[in-house]
């Protein structure tokens, strides 16, 4: 020990590289146990840690009495941190920027070499070789194989420079940019302290100062993670480095009118040297009471009142039993003392699954928020309080960053307060800006994170009991419910059955119809074997006949083969759709003529103009036959609309005199008549299908009604009239079809009826 102690002396100059020394070991344990989890929290720690061997075995090659000692310092602890620190910074670079993963092998690599040449510097004389005497004490010398460690130390520098420069010039203005900034000037300040290697290679009597450019670091460093939270730690200002680093410039001023006034004693007298000391002591000691209370009211003042405050309003929470009062007391203190411009406070109602706004100052129109909002399911996970300007810098909410800002620009907050019980947050609290228009200090958000603990219990307590309350309100609610739903259930039940006899009649009248279709296919059959007889034997007998009896023969052969041509048009309406063919093209244009030629002579009779607006439109996939069913549903629909209209007496201005006209290339007319009604059946092509309408001037149908039309079993005809079953069988077969059918219609203005058709790959070209 006493080998020990003579192996070094005092010497003044390594008492601020010491100091440095230890701020930055005191500064990277404090960050790292913030979170020691954090692989940027232990990068940075070791970057402290080596700064930290840098400038211990500085501070004890300056004070070394000999050169041996000042070199085996400087082989064995200086050179450890200087070998170290440039891969630990591009380490930390790489870690804080997110970029560990695709520059782990260059990290590990700078380690590698930054260990090796370490272990050379410890036994090879090419490394050292020797010491110079400075005023300020010894100095290494570097050999010939430092060279090279330099050019490996200003490598891994510029690795890690190039990190923070490309991530400044790529991160658009906001925090994170600030950040980035502030980081790389502090590390720009520090690499000044480089310059320090100059007076080990050539006899150069300049004190070194690169621990200054260290300590401005620190600073900077220091600043970047309060004001900007450059790195994942809560900040509280109150007996920290800070409150460390501000004492210790506090005492700069005594200390060098210390180092001054030694002069003034006499070195040779011991009573003389030992007055000294004392008075010097004394000095302090006065000096130091009287500014430590300022330091201490200048960093604690506000922390303490507003710890009085909380524990004020932690009394009166006792006394708020109504969750209204609790949030109006609670709005009300803080708007108080934290000058709180604009306030919210969201709850969860459980029952929807959202956070619902139960208070707002200065605030209107607020929506509520989901549960699984990302930004709130975060701050349930992390339970910490979050100001807007810095939580949108955090690497973790890169994801969701649009979300964070949605939500502080609805509630125009600056800080967010979880409210968190038992790993789950029943609400939060957004804070705007304070009327001052000054910043949160931290003290105030240290202050909310304390408060937050008995405000989210009495939060919890006062919503328990309001459940409660409304529990049993329910219940009696429930009973009283319960009574009206057993007599309108037992009404439903009556109307039900009463739907299920008018039903079970129209199924009857529809089996019926069915047996009637399939009888009337039979007789059609029966009739078109004499039919073929007759016009056989009229063909026969015109070729002898002259004459009058001619021109009989050529009426029975015309009336023949009309009546053929009616029956074989039955025959294939009438024939089962199994015995179709698979899909295939379909003429929309034979469809509806064929089917407007069945019906022709009836719609005569009944005075119904039907119009044929045929254009040139391609075949669509389908089934002719089950077409023809859907246009017969839709004209016999459509007539029997007219003549319900004609009934009723319903005024219809589409009604005018003209011819019985069907408007096709064919032009098939019929004789003058007063019309009453009229149909209008167009074809047209889309860029997207093939149309086919049916539009008639009948009585219309009712808004309610046409969501119900093509229902099984719906009708507005009279009983025996209708069954229902027109429209909803014509549906079944269009959507078989990939069709769709709509309705446009008006009560006393008539009907329009359009089925949509597909068109196939081969067909879509511009109309």
């Amino acid at each position: 020990m006493t080998t020990l102690i003579r192996a070094f002396e005092f010497n003044g100059y390594a008492v601020p590289v010491l100091a440095v020394g230890i701020l930055m070991l005191l500064i990277g344990i404090f960050i790292f146990l913030q979170n020691k989890r954090s692989r940027v929290n232990f990068s940075f720690f070791l970057i402290g840690f080596c700064g930290f061997l840098w400038f211990l075995g500085i501070a004890g090659t300056y004070a070394a009495s000999t050169p041996e000692t000042a070199l085996f310092m400087y082989r064995t602890v200086t050179f450890l941190g200087v070998a170290l620190i440039a891969p630990c910074t591009h380490y930390f670079s790489a870690t804080w920027l997110g970029l560990f993963k695709k520059q782990k092998l260059a990290i590990r690599t700078g380690l590698f070499f930054g260990a090796a040449f370490y272990i050379v510097g410890l036994f090879s004389p090419r490394s050292f070789t020797g010491v110079y005497h400075y005023f300020w004490g010894y100095y290494p010398m570097y050999g010939p194989l430092n060279r090279y460690f330099l050019g490996l130390f200003f490598l891994v520098l510029a690795c890690a420079f190039f990190n923070f420069f490309s991530a400044l010039l790529k991160e658009p203005k906001g925090v994170r940019r600030t950040q980035i900034g502030l980081i790389t000037l502090g590390f720009l300040v520090a690499f000044l302290g480089s310059f320090d290697y100059l007076p080990k290679f050539v006899y150069y009597p300049v004190l070194p100062l690169g621990f200054l450019a260290v300590f401005f670091w620190i600073l900077v460093v220091a600043y970047a993670i309060i004001r900007y939270k450059a790195m994942d730690i809560e900040t509280v200002i109150h007996k920290t480095l800070m409150w460390l680093a501000t004492t210790v410039v506090a005492v700069i001023p005594f200390a060098a009118f210390i180092y001054w006034t030694q002069r003034l004693r006499d070195p040779l007298s011991a009573w003389g040297a030992t007055v000294y000391y004392l008075a010097v002591a004394v000095a302090f000691y006065f000096y130091f009471q009287a500014i430590q209370p300022r330091l201490d009211y200048l960093f604690q003042r506000q922390r303490r009142n507003l710890f009085a405050v909380m524990e004020k309003f932690s009394q009166e929470l006792v006394h708020l039993k109504s969750l209204r009062d609790l949030l109006q007391g609670f709005a009300r203190m803080l708007r108080r003392q934290l000058f709180v411009r604009r306030l919210s406070v969201f709850l969860l109602d459980e029952k929807n699954n959202e956070y619902i706004p139960a208070i707002a100052k200065g605030l209107r129109s607020l929506k509520p928020f989901p549960q699984n909002h990302p930004f709130l399911a975060w701050l349930e996970e992390k339970d910490r309080v979050v100001m807007s300007h810095l939580v949108g810098a955090d690497p973790e909410v890169e994801t969701f960053r649009a979300e964070i800002e949605q939500f502080f620009r609805q509630t125009q907050g600056s800080v967010a307060v979880p409210l968190v019980l038992g790993g789950k947050m029943i609400g939060v609290v957004s804070l705007g800006r304070k009327t001052n228009l000054k910043p949160y200090r931290s003290a105030e958000i240290q202050f909310l994170a304390q408060l937050k603990i008995p405000v989210t219990i009495a939060f919890s307590n006062s919503m328990r009991y309001e459940n409660i309350s409304e529990l049993y309100t329910q219940v009696r609610k429930m009973s009283e419910e319960l009574k009206r739903w057993n007599v309108e259930l037992e009404k439903r039940v009556v109307d039900r059955t009463r739907e299920l006899v008018k039903t079970q009649e129209q199924l009857t009248q529809a089996e019926k119809l069915a047996t009637l279709g399939t009888l009337a296919g039979g007789v059609a059959h029966e009739i078109n074997n004499p039919l073929t007889a007759v016009l056989t034997n009229a063909q026969i007998l015109k070729m002898t006949a002259t004459g009058d009896v001619k021109e009989s023969l050529d009426l029975i052969e015309e009336g023949a083969k009309r009546c053929q041509g009616i029956v074989q048009k039955l025959m294939k309406y009438a024939r089962k759709t199994a015995e179709e063919t698979p899909h295939k093209d379909v003429d929309l244009r034979e469809v509806i003529l064929g089917t407007c030629a069945l019906l022709s002579f009836q719609f005569q009779q009944e005075n119904i103009e039907v119009e044929l607006k045929l254009a040139e439109v391609p075949p669509v996939q389908g089934i002719a036959g089950e077409l023809e069913q859907v246009l017969m549903n839709l004209l016999v629909n459509a007539r029997d609309a007219i003549q319900e209209g004609k009934v009723k007496g319903k005024p219809n201005s589409l009604l005018k005199d003209s011819k019985v006209n069907w408007t096709s290339p064919g032009n098939l007319r019929g004789e003058e008549n007063r019309c009453q009604g009229k149909i209008t059946v167009e074809t047209r092509k889309t860029p997207a299908a093939v149309e086919l309408s049916v539009t008639d001037n009948g009585i219309g149908i009712s808004k309610e009604h046409q969501k119900k039309i093509f229902d099984p079993f719906f009708t507005t005809k009279d009983v025996g009239s209708g069954t229902g079953l027109g429209l909803a069988v014509s549906f079944g077969i269009l959507k078989r079809h990939n069709a769709t059918i709509s309705v446009a219609s008006a009560p006393g203005k008539g009907a329009a009826f359009t089925v949509s058709f597909p068109l196939s790959h081969t067909h879509k070209t511009k109309p």
